[in-house]
């Protein structure tokens, strides 16, 4: 029944690119949140994603849950565009969904969302198509257990300014036989930064067919460590130099997530 799964979430999809604009921003759970609520000494975390598709559906995905320790999110790319990749992200997408749910209930391992995706993808996918993604588990106490499948690294902008990038820790999804991939643990103080982000950053092209580059993607947030910005301010400073340099045009679909656990907590959570 995957397929059927798969055509059921496309339909959402389209249900939804024809109520909203294509450049669609959402957080935990599909809207800007600031100052969600923990527990522990993860009391306030900033979060705040954009995506914005190049063609009318999207092959980029992403999501986030919270759960009784801390906030588990997700970010891939399908290879290609168009329709036929948009009906790949409404499988990954559902898979997600419950894969998260049952890790959330369970405290498992990034790792094996990632094999129980893999698993569900193996046998559907052709050969020219597969899914790069990132799942991580950030924890009450501030440490972010992250697996990264052949993804674009996510960056960690320290305190100092200091940017550390999280390299892929195992092979793409939906290719390999037998693929093997491990976590990396790390530590999200206050006061840093966790960036996601999707291809259609790195390789967003000026008119003279330049790419935007990881370089100035590490740079810009470098730029926001010691000004204290909340995740809407880093992404929306992220995304303005991107179109900037590609004067507005987009060849593939564009995806940020922004994780930010401010200096100070934040009292109460508004929606905004």
């Amino acid at each position: 029944m995957p397929a059927l799964s798969a055509f059921r979430g496309l339909r959402r999809t389209i249900v939804r690119s024809s109520l909203l604009p294509q450049a669609m921003e959402s957080a935990v759970p599909r809207a800007p949140v600031v100052g969600w609520q923990g527990k522990g000494s993860l009391q306030s975390i900033d979060l705040h994603a954009v995506s914005l598709p190049a063609r009318t559906f999207t092959g980029d995905f992403y999501f986030a849950q919270r759960g009784p320790n801390g906030l588990w999110i997700a970010l891939g790319d399908v290879a290609g565009k168009g329709l036929s990749a948009a009906v790949v992200m409404a499988m990954v997408q559902e898979d997600l969904e419950q894969r998260l749910g049952e890790c959330v209930a369970t405290n498992c391992d990034p790792v094996k969302t990632l094999q129980r995706l893999h698993k569900l993808l193996l046998p559907l996918l052709p050969s020219n198509r597969f899914v790069t993604a990132v799942v991580g588990h950030l924890r009450d106490d501030g440490t972010l257990v992250i697996a990264n499948a052949g993804h674009c690294a996510p960056l960690v902008a320290r305190a100092d300014g200091k940017v550390e990038s999280i390299a892929p820790t195992g092979p793409v999804v939906g290719i390999l036989d037998n693929p093997n991939w491990t976590s990396l643990t790390t530590i999200l103080e206050r006061g840093e930064t966790l960036l996601l982000y999707s291809d259609g950053v790195v390789e967003a092209k000026s008119l003279d067919d330049e790419e935007f580059g990881l370089s100035q993607v590490v740079a810009t947030l470098s730029s926001t460590a010691s000004e204290g910005l909340s995740a809407r301010e880093v992404s929306g400073r992220l995304l303005a130099g991107v179109d900037r340099h590609s004067c507005g045009a987009r060849e593939d679909d564009l995806t940020v997530v922004v994780i930010r656990r401010p200096s100070k907590e934040i009292v109460a959570a508004r929606a905004v």
